[in-house]
Formats: C-alpha cells, structure tokens, sequence
C-alpha cells in the first residue's frame, strides 16, 4: 500500500510541474494512470489493517486535495473545444446562408404580348 501511496505521490507531483505546457492527451493520460493507482489502493485498503489506513490517510488527502488544479485545467480545454465547435458551427451556417439553394430543374414561363 505504501509503494502505491508513493507513486501517486510522485506521479501527482511531477504532473503538477508540467500542467502548465500539459496539453489535453497528456493530461487525459495522467488521470487515466491516476485512477487506476487509485482503483489499485482501493483494492489494497480492503485487506489493509485500521492502523495502516491511518499511516497513509494524511497523504492521500493531501493529494486528493490538489483535484481541483486538475478539474480546472480540464474545465479550460473543455471551454476551449466549446468555443472551437461554436465556431465551426456558425462558420456552417453562413456558408449555408450563402450557397445557392436552387433546384436545378426548374422551369421559366414567358408570356408573349
């Protein structure tokens, strides 16, 4: 329990470093290595004694309590992607706006005087 207490220490430390030039795959895979250290110390707590949950409690809040930096540069790539596909969208809908609508096989009527 303590080797996977460590890792997610160290792994949670050195993405902190790197969040600022972290883009969105690097950051989508340090939560994907996050949550299996911490399904894997999940896992480990079941068999674990009172007394060795107490010895690690301090430290995993300590690093559950640093969820927030993470949510919110997840939160600035999702509003990022928002207002790219906004764009698009509105990019659609004035190349709609300005395309030719017309049918191809219609048909024009004279009148002669």
């Amino acid at each position: 329990m303590g080797e996977l207490v460590a890792e997610l220490e160290k792994r949670t430390q050195q993405a902190l470093a790197e969040l600022t030039t972290m883009d969105i795959d690097q950051l989508s895979e340090y939560m994907e290595q996050r949550g299996l250290l911490m399904q894997a110390l999940i896992n480990a707590t079941e068999n674990a004694s009172d007394g060795d949950k107490e010895k690690f409690k301090d430290r995993i809040e300590s690093i559950v309590s640093l969820d927030p930096i993470f949510l919110q540069k997840l939160t600035k790539f999702r509003d990022q992607a928002r207002s790219q596909l906004t764009k698009i969208d509105n990019g659609k809908t004035q190349k709609n706006a300005y395309d030719n609508q017309y049918d191809g096989d219609s048909y024009f009527f004279d009148k002669k005087k």
